[in-house]
């Protein structure tokens, strides 16, 4: 990419005019107005921030043998989300079967812990899964892996009702605001509170499944 010239206000190949005097400005928001159109152009150069290379070494393998299981980094990105999926589900799941025994706020409240307690400890896994736009590593609408979540959501929810419970707009609704409820207070959470307790986010996750609750009728 061209470099600016902060006197004229021209790329290295050319094609911008002069800016005029006292409108400093006007290039700050050029600038940023750049950067924006650059970063969304880098969404189209893969999810994956590592080369097979860099995996390779890390596990302790040949480069070479990276390719026997997996042909480029999108097609990896795309393993390692839906790897991730079925983690966290599977996760969630274990956690509901430990408190099947204490009632659907405390099944509900395990699977928040369970979901929570994956999203801060696999961080990079995390924002590979719900950062990036996994449609373009070749996922079909029908087959995208964030699909097995929603399902456990829906479950739990549908559990609830299963045992007399009603939401006024119906479990739907209300599965997917758990969802992301508990995901935007992940989200808040590592961009900007990441050296906060950890706790806040089980303590969100107890109360936002505790209001929800109060809102159910039998």
């Amino acid at each position: 990419m061209g470099q600016v010239n902060e006197v004229t206000g021209a790329g290295a190949t050319g094609g911008r005019r002069r800016n005029p005097r006292g409108q400093g400005d006007q290039l700050r928001r050029e600038i940023l107005a750049a950067v924006g159109r650059l970063l969304d152009q880098k969404l189209d150069e893969g999810a994956l921030p590592v080369s097979l290379r860099e995996v390779a070494r890390e596990t302790g393998i040949a480069a070479q043998s990276m390719y026997l299981h997996f042909a480029d980094k999108d097609q990896l990105a795309r393993a390692v989300a839906e790897d991730g999926y079925q983690r966290v589900v599977a996760a969630m799941r274990a956690a509901d079967a430990g408190a099947a025994d204490a009632g659907n706020g405390a099944r509900l409240r395990a699977q928040g812990d369970a979901f929570c307690t994956f999203a801060r400890t696999n961080r990079g896994v995390f924002r590979l899964m719900f950062g990036h736009d996994t449609a373009r590593l070749g996922f079909a609408d029908q087959a995208h892996p964030a699909h097995v979540l929603w399902q456990q959501w829906l479950t739990a929810v549908r559990t609830c009702e299963d045992e007399g419970l009603r939401w006024p707009d119906g479990p739907e609704y209300t599965a997917m605001h758990l969802w992301a409820a508990l995901f935007g207070r992940f989200a808040l959470w590592a961009a900007t509170f990441g050296q906060d307790d950890p706790e806040t986010l089980h303590t969100f996750a107890h109360r936002t499944i505790d209001a929800l609750l109060r809102d159910a009728t039998r």
